[in-house]
């Protein structure tokens, strides 16, 4: 989930520049044509003219403070901690003739850069840039919508299962291109074609080419929700590098004595194009019961790689169900089948009477079936006690099991081991 994943294995999987870019383009699509992933839940309202589009406009951000410390660093970095102090400011206009226009501006500035850690060498710039801070414009588009029919064109804030927003640090990856979805009954129909993106995944906050090699991605999907049933079909072209198809399928079952059983499937298969390397397929499962506030869950990962194959499992969060904080189901795939299991513990203090707190606990074991083993920890507390304010607090621990990757100058083998903790306090306007 981390962008710091493929550095830090990166004598694992080796990662072709091409093969990393294709996945930037899975399941780009989705929900966040008509402004829904706006902090502001109201409507922008109709206009008259397009002077009041501009009046009856909109003003919503976010003001983020983090700080991150890691043992040992990830990146080598002198310093094992960072901070910063960041956030999004977004304004969106109201709607005329069914357009409306919206642009984002996001920053982050390294507080521990004030202290005079880059000058003595000692920066660490995770929660920033090497220059200690980044602005950008990372939101800026046009939006036309008619009933059931919405088109987005520009930089846009997207999350779908295999290229995602993946909001892990200061501040979420953003996409350029367009997307259109049309809305049907209980049926949802995509279509985009995107061909740039930036964020935390990308290793630079600034627009990069998807493809190194490929003019862009084309996809198509269509998705269904009723009730508790939900499924999507899925298919993408990377040029020049991979055909995508993926499908996945939920439902769930209340039983009267108010515990909740849910149930999902997941397949994906990719086939490479012009010999990109890129070909696998991965089966997933999942298994959940709720009961008033304590959840128990259960995921399963099978990835299927050819020896001289990879599997790339897309940017952002990825889409395999045993996913955790760093690791992720594709993580030992190169040449490689691999597999992948989570269970994880969940409690809602709502039933207690402390609105907005809750803790969770997750387990992931992670191996490769020729080499390569690692197990996760997660222990995750969050709190909003109103919409404005909520703080956030992961303690991560990946013990290295039998990674097998070397050894360092002075001839001890390499232990990938890591603790870290991550703390961001939001307010939201």
């Amino acid at each position: 989930m981390n962008h710091n994943l493929e550095q830090r294995f990166e004598s694992l999987k080796k990662v072709n520049k091409t093969a990393a870019a294709m996945a930037a383009l899975l399941f780009t699509a989705t929900v966040s044509m008509a402004g829904e992933e706006s902090n502001s839940t109201e409507p922008t309202a109709a206009s008259d003219s397009f002077t009041d589009a501009f009046r009856n406009g909109k003003v919503s951000g976010q003001i983020r403070a983090g700080y991150l410390y890691a043992d040992p660093d990830l990146e080598g970095h002198p310093s094992p901690y960072a901070s910063a102090l960041g956030g999004q400011l977004k304004f969106e206009t109201g709607k005329w003739y069914g357009f409306d226009l919206g642009a984002a501006f996001y920053t982050s500035h390294a507080i521990n850069a004030l202290s005079g850690e880059r000058s003595d060498g000692k920066f660490n710039d995770e929660l920033s840039s090497d220059a200690g801070h980044y602005d950008l414009l990372a939101e800026a588009y046009l939006d036309y919508s008619y009933e059931g029919f919405k088109i987005r064109g520009g930089r846009q804030l997207i999350d779908t299962p295999y290229a995602d927003s993946d909001d892990i640090r200061m501040t979420p990856n953003t996409f350029e291109g367009v997307v259109a979805t049309w809305a049907y009954e209980d049926f949802n129909f995509i279509g985009a074609y995107l061909t740039k993106w930036q964020g935390p995944d990308t290793g630079a906050y600034e627009f990069v080419d998807l493809l190194e090699d490929g003019d862009g991605v084309a996809m198509l999907a269509v998705t269904y929700e009723k009730d508790d049933l939900e499924g999507s079909i899925w298919y993408y072209q990377a040029d020049k590098t991979a055909n995508v198809f993926y499908g996945t399928i939920s439902d769930s079952y209340k039983f009267t004595d108010g515990v909740t059983l849910t149930g999902a499937l997941q397949i994906g298969d990719q086939s490479e194009i012009e010999h990109s390397g890129i070909d696998g397929t991965i089966y997933g499962a999942m298994a959940e019961v709720d009961y008033r506030g304590l959840t128990l869950s259960f995921a399963y990962d099978q990835l299927k790689v050819d020896e001289d194959k990879e599997y790339f499992g897309g940017f952002g969060g990825g889409v395999g169900f045993v996913n955790m904080f760093e690791m992720t189901a594709g993580v030992f795939t190169f040449h490689q089948d691999a597999r992948g299991w989570k269970a994880a513990i969940a409690y809602d203090f709502t039933e207690l009477g402390i609105d907005g707190l809750s803790i969770e606990y997750d387990y992931g074991n992670f191996k490769g079936d020729i080499e390569h083993e690692a197990n996760e920890h997660n222990l995750i507390l969050a709190y909003a006690p109103s919409d404005d304010w909520d703080l956030e607090i992961v303690y991560d621990r990946i013990e290295d099991v039998n990674m097998d990757i070397g050894e360092d100058e002075d001839g001890n083998p390499i232990d990938y081991s890591l603790d870290r903790v991550l703390v961001r306090v939001n307010y939201n306007f």
